[in-house]
């Protein structure tokens, strides 16, 4: 009985040991991660959640990789594309980010993303609170209003002997109802820094500079994805299942 009961506690004691040991390397391995800083470009402090993609494995987190192209940080958004990295505020948990079809000293140059708005995995984010929409908008007619920026001589419409004239426009802000001119149609949507347009919209030229330096997305860390929408789709904040009970 004694022999018995001193092999059992041998055996107690040898699993409280492992527990133990695997529970240190599962500390060690997050405190690794937290101690790896890269840089790419003008980004010179990409560490925690942050990582590049030819970091070591036990560096950030890999739902926060960034890639380095060129000398050019990059994040890939999933159901959006990918972006050019100008800044991370880790205070803030923000990324400042420029679409890559935008060109610096050329107007006539597009965004080419659709922003994202919803996301699954919730690491990346708009918030209104960040960020102002900019519309791009053809109209059939001229428009003459003071909501709306005419994007010639950048965005020139060549008709056709088929095709009726059109008219390119902007409107920087939120869309309400009533805004879009009867013959009017929004083919395009830009992010902008919500503080940043406010005075820069006399012009094109203005709202294209406000384009190229870039707008804000919220992060969360990886500590709040657990508990934000729990996989489901997510818009402005809220949540939404993937499928309708009973469809």
């Amino acid at each position: 009985m004694g022999s018995r009961f001193l092999a059992l506690s041998r055996w107690v004691l040898i699993v409280a040991l492992l527990l133990v040991g695997l529970s240190g390397e599962t500390c060690n391995a997050k405190d690794n991660s937290t101690k790896c800083t890269s840089s790419c470009g003008n980004i010179h402090n990409i560490s925690y959640p942050f990582r590049l993609k030819h970091d070591p494995k036990h560096c950030g987190n890999v739902k926060y990789t960034l890639s380095c192209e060129n000398n050019i940080t990059l994040v890939d958004i999933p159901h959006s594309g990918k972006y050019y990295v100008q800044a991370i505020n880790y205070h803030n948990q923000t990324i400042r980010v420029v679409d890559p079809g935008l060109q610096k000293n050329n107007c006539s140059s597009m965004p080419q993303n659709f922003p994202p708005f919803t996301s699954i995995d919730r690491v990346y984010f708009v918030s209104e609170l960040l960020s102002t929409p900019v519309f791009y908008i053809k109209c059939s007619n001229p428009v003459n209003s003071s909501m709306y920026v005419d994007t010639a001589p950048c965005l020139h419409i060549n008709a056709s002997l088929v095709q009726q004239k059109t008219y390119s426009y902007v409107k920087v802000g939120v869309m309400e109802v009533g805004d879009l001119n009867e013959g009017c149609s929004a083919e395009r949507l830009a992010l902008a820094l919500l503080s940043y347009p406010k005075g820069h919209n006399t012009s094109y030229e203005s709202v294209h500079s406000a384009l190229m330096y870039g707008f804000d997305l919220r992060v969360s860390w990886p500590d709040e994805i657990a508990t934000i929408c729990q996989g489901q789709w997510s818009s402005n904040l809220k949540c939404f299942p993937h499928t309708i009970p009973g469809t």
